[in-house]
């Protein structure tokens, strides 16, 4: 009792507490004991004189007095204090000594340790090629001197909410005359498969071309390493080749004053070499061609049109310092009036775009890299990364209770906690720094394979940069920190006495509990990545077997350099009278096309009329027949109606007019143009996509314009010929084709190919999930494979006392697994409902889409979690089949 006393006076006469530790820290080390000693004789005297509320009150203000430069201020010593030399920043021999223990560490738990490597290594890996891939996209035109002042005119259809990188060629001379803020105007038409032969060398070869001035020049900052960048686009059939290009096709970069012939028409001087550009620009130029030449090729060419625009055509404005391009909006809507009229754009709106935002919309690359792919590739480096650390938590703190017997002895022999975290850290940047040489090294063997699929020029030097470095140690640490942190301070606060006497098992429980929750985690991104690439391919199995309303396959489509009838016919004669080919229609394009011919028309009746945007596909009299296209209604078209404008149209275009019987809707007038020119309908036609599956099936008009007719179609006499007989298709395709048009380079392409080029994009994102699921599944069952390693060991002695009673091998494998059945059914029940979210919103970019079913999710899940039971039953069998004898023995 009377101790009782005692203790609780003591208690009484202790100062508080915070200001104790806040003036302990701030008093210098040699003055500290006498200071608080001080304090702490007249706090007790004081309570026992006036009383603890007045005390406490004086030892507040005394020790607020200490806060003085006299008491603060170190005194220089030449013999480190103790709490020094137990700090690895002062004492190098310890730093030595922590790698020793981690490397033998790693020795010793060599299974463990290739999980935690490996599994660090699969996650760093992923993230440095997302970085690299970010990096890239990112970093277009970065090394142009006025980039923040380039921008480029586009023309946005408000009602349609559509944007377009072209505007009216009449744009770019309007704004130099009436645009005093633009300090250059600078017009780009770049046209793509342009035939150029060199008469010198008999050479030919197809080429995408880019018409411009000399402004080119002074907008980006390439150099040329021969001509006068003041001149060299300046006459009319100039042209300026790359260095690159001037050698592949001359041999040599010396070249200047040499000729190149465009498409046999006309010869082009050239008066410059520019030199080679960087992968990473929006202006991917190899040839430019002064745009006077333009008018040189085609004397009826109107280069100053306000009555539409091309996509192709694009003007690009260096403005001047200061001027705010938001200013400038209703200034190009006036200048647009000026030239065009009071009903100047009624419905489109003229904006700038600048060149940093160029890369992420339609260009002259003809690439944009996806905004949306970027951010959920960072997002899955960084849940692969997540998971991987989890990993090395995991079995960290699972392998705590072989540990508890050195953190105790380290304890009671002096070490602080400190010291055993920087041990426990240290040992943590050994996996990490191991796992980054291993990431690397793959990263290195891997980069192609991911370039190829995404269609970008990655190279060593994206590998081998000090960004990437600089990013690499960034993650080294980060990493570190996320695997290292947790456990180590976790390990480190175990008490000697306990750690020594009960080697961890008993705190086991908690760590447990936390262990389960990173392993739901887990299998709940894994889940979530599996279904969605599981979901998506299934979309892009849908988009190979959709219904089109036409015909894909076993056509191949040639362009057409010439398309005078009589060539056209003669060449049809010849490509027809072989056995390999069962029929060839001349087009504006095929039945579904990236290229698209709008027009607007009108459907009256009465007083009321129906203004119609319609899909303009020009074909002769064999597109349907070619393109296996149905007619419903009337009559097919004839190649004689050219001049009586007879047209088919769809389902959809009759729909929108109120017509529901494709018959009804023969011999109706529709209206075009200034509203007094008309069209006849001479047939229906079912409906057939002329997009893609991205959109909704637009009103189309099918009608026979020769004069457009750039492309041929032809149709082989087998659905699926083998590679013999395609082989001979192409060779009298060629054949035929080069003897019409000797003068140009045959190329060809197949339909149902060119369709699939527009889930382009999709196709890359099912490959990046996929690879991106596997890694996940790979990490997260190293993880499981490690745990139930340890689980297996942890209950050796349970399982030899259940099989001397009679446990059967089947019993104790369900024993070992069943918990984590229980996880895997726990991360199927959170992934199902998010995946189902996530997918869910990506169909909605698509008007013709799958319909997610229950069943999907089940089947995913169950893969799942077969996976993993495989994973867990090797040690489980392992463990069951284990001789009791040494299963008892082994405790």
């Amino acid at each position: 009792m009377k101790s009782k006393k005692n203790e609780v006076n003591k208690r009484s006469h202790q100062p508080p507490g915070q200001l104790t530790r806040f003036i302990n820290w701030l008093v210098a080390p040699h003055l500290r004991e006498e200071v608080l000693g001080d304090l702490e004789e007249r706090y007790a005297r004081r309570v026992k004189i006036e009383g603890k509320t007045r005390a406490k009150r004086r030892y507040w203000l005394e020790a607020l007095a200490y806060m003085r430069p006299a008491f603060i201020k170190r005194k220089q010593s030449k013999y480190p204090s103790t709490a020094q030399r137990s700090d690895p920043f002062y004492n190098p021999d310890m730093i030595l000594n922590y790698f020793k223990i981690a490397f033998r560490n790693l020795s010793k738990n060599r299974g463990y340790s290739f999980i935690n490597i490996t599994g660090l290594a699969a996650g760093m890996t992923c993230t440095v090629l997302i970085f690299m891939v970010v990096r890239h996209e990112t970093g277009y035109d970065k090394d142009l001197a006025n980039g923040n002042r380039i921008y480029r005119l586009e023309t946005e259809n408000i009602k349609e909410k559509h944007t377009s990188p072209g505007t009216y060629t009449g744009m770019a001379q309007a704004l130099r005359t009436d645009l005093p803020e633009a300090e250059l105007v600078t017009p780009l038409l770049q046209t793509y498969g342009s035939t150029f032969s060199i008469p010198s060398a008999d050479k030919r070869f197809r080429e995408s071309v880019v018409f411009t001035d000399n402004s080119i020049f002074g907008l980006v900052n390439y150099r040329l390493v021969a001509g006068n960048a003041s001149k060299a686009l300046g006459q009319p059939n100039s042209v300026v080749l790359t260095k690159s290009y001037a050698i592949k096709y001359f041999g040599t970069a010396d070249v200047m004053g040499k000729t190149i012939r465009i498409d046999n028409k006309q010869d082009l001087v050239i008066t410059g070499i520019l030199e080679d550009l960087p992968v990473t620009t929006s202006f991917p130029f190899k040839m430019l061609v002064s745009f006077s030449t333009l008018k040189v090729i085609d004397p009826g060419l109107d280069l100053n049109r306000w009555n539409g625009w091309n996509d192709n055509y694009q003007v690009f404005v260096l403005l001047k310092k200061d001027v705010f391009p938001a200013q400038l909006t209703k200034r190009f809507t006036a200048i647009a009036a000026k030239y065009m009229g009071k009903e100047a754009l009624p419905e489109k709106k003229i904006k700038l775009n600048p060149l940093s935002e160029i890369h992420y919309s339609p260009n002259l690359s003809g690439r944009t890299a996806n905004v949306s792919l970027l951010k959920t590739l960072s997002f899955i480096g960084l849940l692969v990364l997540l998971i991987a650390c989890f990993n090395f938590i995991n079995l960290s703190t699972a392998q705590a209770f072989k540990r508890a017997k050195e953190v105790g002895i380290r304890k009671a022999i002096g070490s602080n906690r400190r010291s055993l975290i920087y041990q426990f850290l240290v040992e943590a940047g050994l996996v990490t720094f191991l796992a980054l040489l291993l990431a690397v090294l793959v990263s290195q063997l891997s980069m192609q394979s991911l370039a190829d699929i995404l269609a970008i020029p990655l190279s060593l030097t994206d590998l081998y940069n000090w960004q990437t470095g600089l990013f690499m140690t960034g993650l080294a640490i980060l990493t570190t920190l996320l695997a290292g942190v947790y456990p180590a301070f976790r390990l480190s606060g175990m008490a000697p006495a306990w750690a020594l006497k009960n080697h961890g098992l008993t705190q086991g429980k908690q760590w447990f509990s936390i262990r389960q929750g990173l392993v739901v985690v887990q299998f709940t991104v894994s889940l979530i990545l599996i279904n969605s690439a599981f979901l998506i391919n299934r979309q892009l199995a849908f988009f190979r077997n959709a219904d089109l309303g036409f015909d894909k396959a076993a056509i191949i489509t040639v362009g057409l350099p010439d398309n005078k009838p009589e060539k056209l016919q003669a060449l049809r004669n010849q490509l027809t009278g072989t056995a390999q080919i069962q029929d060839v229609s001349f087009s504006f394009n095929s039945a579904s096309s990236e290229s698209n011919w709008m027009q607007g028309m009108e459907y009256r009746q009465g007083p009321s009329f129906t203004q119609i945007k319609t899909q303009m596909k020009m074909g002769d009299s064999h597109y349907l027949s070619t393109y296996g296209i149905q007619l419903l209604a009337g009559n097919a078209l004839k190649d004689s109606d050219t001049s009586n404008f007879r047209v088919l149209a769809n389902e959809v275009f009759i729909k929108r007019m109120g017509i529901t019987r494709p018959q009804d809707a023969i011999g109706v007038k529709i209206y075009y143009g200034d509203g007094q020119q008309f069209a006849t309908i001479a047939g229906v036609t079912k409906n057939f996509h002329v997009n893609s599956l991205h959109q909704k099936i637009d009103p189309a008009l099918i009608q026979v314009v020769p004069n457009n007719f750039y492309q041929a179609g032809i149709k082989l006499q087998s659905e699926r010929p083998d590679a013999e007989s395609l082989k001979a298709a192409l060779t009298q395709i060629e054949k035929v084709w080069i003897a019409t048009f000797p003068e140009h380079v045959f190329e060809y392409s197949f339909l149902d190919e060119t369709l699939a080029r527009a889930y382009q994009s999709e196709i890359r994102t099912a490959k990046l999930i996929e690879t991106s699921t596997f890694l996940a599944i790979l990490i997260a069952c190293l993880g499981l494979f490690g745990l139930a390693t340890f689980t297996a060991e942890q209950r050796t002695k349970e399982i030899g006392v259940r099989k001397v009673l009679g446990a059967s091998v089947a019993s104790l494998m369900a024993l070992l697994s069943k918990d984590f059945f229980k996880l895997i059914l726990i991360a199927i029940i959170i992934a199902s409902p998010i995946a189902w979210l996530a997918i869910g919103q990506w169909l909605q970019n698509f008007e013709f889409k799958i319909e997610i079913k229950w069943w999907m999710f089940a089947v995913t899940g169950l893969s799942m979690t077969a996976i993993a039971m495989l994973t867990v039953s090797f040690q489980s069998v392992k463990a069951a089949l284990m001789n009791p004898v040494k299963s008892l023995r082994s405790e």
